[in-house]
């Protein structure tokens, strides 16, 4: 793509390029920029508690071998490296405990994913609080938007292609991209790099937290690319071999993304869902279901007491963390945390679901495992015809002594129809915090971000969580 002039035209990918450099701070609801505050503040916490994870270990201490002139800081540290290499160390981190921000449409996902990499372009450029928050904005339309318009998953696909396509419009707009060049550096981030869903299949491993920050660190690689003139493929989403016709086959609503075009504002971050519990969010609606049983029932659901356990869901949940062999017996916490029947049997036992439950003894607790065999799961129609309106999942569990307990949640804490308040955001990145960061720090950094806007240099939220 030389130029606009000699480019094939694709209107989808110019839609998102011209939308997100256009989007001012002036533009933005009261409503919308506390949100990306609060997601802001969601995503520091869920990264910190990530901190000595294994794989963003390895990350860490490979990111740290690449240096250069174009650098960010490494989240919990001092250290700083190249950007694109920043971007995927702190985007692991948020993503690794899969207790970070989702939306559910025709494709799931974690829009918050984004966040570190936009973090790391505007403290690069020395941008401020109102520039990074007018860049999450505009990316988190763009990602709902394409999940409103296409599944990628039905195809084998890996939703991580819309962060890819979301998170480079948001960069473009950091780096001070014109449009031309945006448009480059969306070619580049999207044309060679289809991410297949094989990630989250059977036994899951490190790549299935890293496969977003994989996808930011393409989209940064391109960014840096075409601001130096780099040109990409015409047409990456509308060509005859482009992303719509090889990921979708063709089924894709243009309309939710040509809206782009007269939208005043941001708002969709609105929609989307911040976790109260470190599981996959099909499952978030069945701890709260657990957690009732449990509370009713007046002490842990022990197998010895059990004679079966129904649980009735919809075909999103039963795809994505029921039907493979492996989330029936699962061996690691990133097979544990997308078992529909593991953290309804952890609930049951403990009363809610924690980061501990998932340390090795625990992941293979016997008595989490009895009561897994005590299980079936049924897709209910009822049920999933309100799926992703509502994320419904009904648990009963009959007892041996004949009593019978149901519990049904369709709306889970943290939903926007059953939004976690301001200080529910904040406890929860105490809780995520405690022991890593001093009460000082924990203060300082939620006064920061609550006063985003008015901060004109990110490095004092940065120097502010270093562990």
């Amino acid at each position: 793509m030389l130029d606009m002039s000699s480019m094939v035209k694709d209107s989808l990918g110019e839609t998102i390029i011209n939308y997100a450099l256009s989007v001012k701070f002036e533009d933005l609801d009261q409503q919308v920029i506390n949100e990306v505050k609060r997601r802001i503040l969601d995503s520091i916490g869920v990264a910190l508690a990530a901190f000595s994870a294994e794989p963003v270990k390895i990350a860490r201490a490979v990111a740290r071998s690449y240096r250069s002139s174009a650098e960010a800081t490494i989240w919990g540290t001092q250290d700083t490296a190249a950007l694109d290499w920043a971007s995927f160390t702190n985007a692991l981190m948020v993503r690794y405990l899969d207790y970070n921000d989702t939306y559910l449409s025709k494709e799931p996902l974690h829009p918050s994913d984004m966040i570190p990499t936009l973090m790391a372009a505007a403290e690069y450029r020395g941008l401020g609080g109102k520039d990074l928050i007018t860049a999450i904005a505009a990316s988190y339309e763009i990602g709902v938007r394409l999940c409103d318009a296409g599944s990628l998953r039905l195809r084998g696909w890996d939703h991580v292609n819309y962060i890819g396509i979301a998170v480079t419009a948001g960069l473009s707009k950091l780096m001070g991209l014109d449009e031309n060049k945006a448009l480059n550096a969306l070619s580049i981030a999207v044309v060679p790099h289809a991410a297949m869903r094989q990630s989250r299949v059977g036994e899951l491993s490190h790549w299935k937290a890293a496969a977003t920050a994989n996808s930011s660190r393409n989209a940064m690689f391109a960014v840096l690319l075409a601001r130096e003139g780099f040109t990409g493929p015409d047409a990456p989403l509308k060509g005859e071999m482009g992303f719509i016709r090889q990921l979708l086959s063709g089924d894709f609503n243009e309309k939710v993304i040509l809206e782009l075009g007269s939208l005043p504002s941001p708002k969709r971050i609105l929609d989307t869902y911040i976790k109260p519990y470190p599981v996959e969010y099909h499952a978030q609606s069945a701890v709260d279901a657990a957690k009732q049983i449990r509370r009713e029932y007046g002490k842990a659901v022990e197998p010895d007491d059990v004679e079966y356990i129904v649980i009735d869901t919809f075909k999103a949940a039963y795809d994505i963390i029921v039907k493979d062999p492996e989330k029936w017996d699962p061996k690691t916490k990133e097979t544990a945390d997308h078992s529909l029947m593991w953290v309804t049997a952890v609930a049951l036992l403990n009363g809610t679901v924690e980061l501990y439950h998932y340390r090795p003894e625990n992941i293979r607790d016997p008595r989490v495992l009895t009561l897994i065999k005590k299980m079936r799961v049924n897709v209910d129609p009822e049920l999933d015809k309100l799926y992703p309106s509502a994320i419904p999942n009904r648990i009963t569990v009959k007892f041996k002594d004949g009593k019978e307990l149901t519990a049904r949640v369709d709306y889970p804490k943290g939903h926007p129809k059953n939004p976690m308040s301001d200080e529910e955001v904040e406890d929860k990145f105490k809780r995520l915090t405690e022991g890593v960061l001093t009460p000082s720090q924990v203060n300082s950094v939620i006064s920061l971000v609550r006063n985003l806007e008015s901060l004109r240099d990110l490095k004092q939220i940065l120097k502010s969580i270093i562990v």
